[in-house]
């Protein structure tokens, strides 16, 4: 099977924010039908951890995870954590008034860059995630998370991400970064795409060339 599909989950092309993926583990949407959770194992190589975080049933908007722990929003709910514990997941609820920790942060295993907003919790981060965090910027804004795929292989940011930024990431990850797009036309990359460096999920609706582009960035430059 092809580690690069094209895919909805039970109609909807929020990939990304149904889903946290690691390497190891998938913590995703609990009230997905089973051919969701077949095809993350099938593609990504994954467990799948079926939980809410802060209720929401999109935990890819409130968390942020790397193969060492996971980042809890600190409206994480008690029954939330204990399902991370039972899994022997490593979490920890970082201390600030933002909550959609997903949006604000891109971590693979060897890097982490946050929002601005969140570098009060720098410590917390690097303790929790066992690498280096820095500050910065993708189109200009801070939502790192939803503009940005990152692996331990590959990079994929939003179209309008600036050479400035595109440098920045690349010098901090050590891996080369491309631009681009999915679902027709869709800026918002980590939203739409489910990846690590074993496979990608992307949006149905994603065009030939913006896939293209997805397999460059996450699958071609890993070779």
């Amino acid at each position: 099977m092809s580690n690069i599909q094209r895919t909805k989950f039970d109609g909807d092309s929020n990939l990304g924010l149904h889903t946290v993926v690691t390497d190891e583990i998938c913590i995703m949407n609990p009230g997905l039908s089973k051919k969701c959770y077949t095809r993350i194992k099938e593609v990504l190589g994954v467990d799948v951890l079926k939980t809410t975080l802060a209720g929401s049933s999109m935990p890819g908007i409130f968390c942020a995870a790397n193969s060492n722990g996971v980042a809890l929003p600190r409206n994480v709910e008690e029954d939330e954590k204990e399902i991370l514990t039972e899994e022997g997941l490593d979490w920890k609820v970082i201390e600030t008034k933002e909550t959609a920790l997903g949006n604000l942060i891109m971590v693979n295993d060897s890097m982490c860059i946050v929002s601005e907003k969140l570098m009060e919790t720098k410590e917390e981060l690097e303790d929790l995630f066992e690498v280096p965090v820095f500050s910065g910027e993708i189109a200009g804004k801070d939502l790192l998370g939803s503009s940005s795929v990152v692996t331990n292989k590959g990079i994929l940011c939003h179209r309008d991400a600036s050479e400035d930024e595109m440098e920045f990431i690349e010098d901090k990850f050590q891996i080369e970064c491309g631009r681009g797009t999915v679902g027709f036309g869709v800026p918002f990359v980590g939203a739409c795409i489910a990846a690590n460096s074993k496979g990608v999920l992307v949006s149905e609706d994603t065009t030939g060339p913006e896939l293209g582009r997805v397999e460059e960035a996450l699958i071609r430059h890993s070779r």
